[in-house]
């Protein structure tokens, strides 16, 4: 494994950073910001549902277009797209242009999704696929913990260089379009990306080679999806009203375990030259599942505290390896179609069991609600650590054995 990369992956590195900051700003303002629009929790709910839909419905479009003009050029689009749905969200002045806004953005992710993983392992080898995929998580992560931390301040400056109030609508207008400058200069280096490998001018932009492989790399997602879909978007919601914690304190709370996952991702490479990558992956999810049981259970907040950093940081950081993992096992026509894929899949659970855990929360009180629900994500988590074991490591393991005997 290697720090050495081509002058494409950096230019497509510092896009992911740029990216990660305008992400976070947007994400921390985009409820405030619809409120202050004088929109209502409905439409509020619409508006954050959109990016998830519109990357379900145009994934596999997206397979399409990144197989025909080239994983590089669809990265070019899908950056252009995100800033102009950030711009757009940025000025709009009521619900129809919020929506049109939100809607371009999630389309211009779906491009950037589909097209990232594969364009990474176009220009990679195995001996620096895994540190690149690693780097790539912490770029992410680390710039969501920077703009968490800074994205605040926006709305304090704007209100003191204007004398307005800082939760208004222009203090926060001026925090997303804060966000849209990140986005163009996100879209700089993106632009000077080239193509590498063949393009398929026609006819067959779904086809799956290897469907056999490409299904069980899909499985174990889709198990986690369903897991996390039903505690990990409310742990502020449980955490608030388990502890009656402020609003503050688990703002501060969330961003550090980000900078936590930021710092596990990069350890990874390191335990992958040790281990070897599905073994790597199976130890670190493994390792997750007490500290998930000891943030949904335990009595005491700093047990909880500190079982959030663990459990996050673990978790997350085995994501980077197995996607690492799946380019390297796929064949490189099959490698837009498992992105896509793989995001419909793990969009679906997630909406899922979302669904699920507002009507088991709704039945039950509190206590009893969040014990049913960490106890199924603790069962979907252990199920995909076995599909991972059965479906891909003993299989690897069969697989090198045959060929050794040959």
């Amino acid at each position: 494994m290697t720090w050495r990369f081509s002058r494409q992956v950096w230019l497509y590195l510092a896009a992911v950073f740029s990216f990660g900051l305008s992400q976070a700003f947007a994400a921390l303002f985009l409820n405030f910001y619809l409120r202050a629009l004088g929109l209502d929790a409905a439409w509020q709910g619409v508006i954050n549902a959109l990016p998830a839909v519109s990357m379900a419905l145009l994934s596999l479009p997206a397979v399409a277009l990144a197989r025909r003009i080239s994983n590089a050029h669809t990265l070019k689009i899908g950056a252009a797209l995100g800033a102009l749905g950030t711009a757009l969200l940025a000025l709009s002045q009521g619900p129809v242009q919020a929506i049109i806004g939100v809607a371009v953005q999630g389309a211009g992710a779906a491009l950037t999704m589909v097209a990232g993983g594969p364009f990474m392992a176009n220009n990679t080898d195995e001996k620096n696929r895994v540190t690149l995929f690693s780097l790539q998580n912490a770029l992410m992560t680390g710039a969501g913990f920077l703009g968490n931390l800074l994205g605040g301040r926006v709305p304090e400056l704007y209100a003191a260089a204007t004398a307005s109030d800082p939760s208004g609508l222009g203090a926060l207008r001026a925090a997303l379009l804060v966000a849209t400058a990140f986005q163009i200069v996100g879209l700089l280096p993106v632009l000077g990306l080239r193509p590498t490998g063949k393009t398929q001018p026609g006819g067959r932009s779904f086809a799956v080679r290897d469907k056999a492989s490409m299904a069980r790399l899909v499985l174990p997602n889709v198990l986690v999806g369903l897991g996390a879909g039903a505690t990990i978007p409310f742990l502020n919601i449980f955490i608030e009203g388990k502890f009656q914690v402020s609003y503050a304190s688990l703002g501060s709370l969330f961003a550090w375990t980000s900078l936590a996952t930021a710092v596990t991702v990069l350890i990874q490479p390191a335990l992958v030259r040790s281990l070897g990558q599905l073994r790597a992956v199976l130890a670190v999810q493994a390792s997750s599942l007490p500290f998930l049981a000891m943030l949904g259970f335990s009595p005491f907040l700093w047990m909880v505290t500190a079982a959030l950093f663990t459990r996050g940081a673990l978790m997350n950081a085995a994501g980077p390896v197995y996607s690492a993992y799946a380019m390297t096992l796929l064949p490189e026509e099959d490698r837009p179609m498992y992105s896509a894929v793989n995001m419909i899949a793990w969009n679906m659970g997630w909406a899922l069991s979302s669904v699920l855990s507002g009507v088991v929360r709704g039945a039950l009180q509190f206590g009893p609600a969040f014990n049913v629900l960490f106890g199924w994500t603790l069962a979907m988590y252990a199920a995909s650590i076995l599909a991972i074991y059965f479906g891909l490591y003993r299989r690897a393991g069969a697989g090198a054995q045959a060929s050794r005997v040959h």
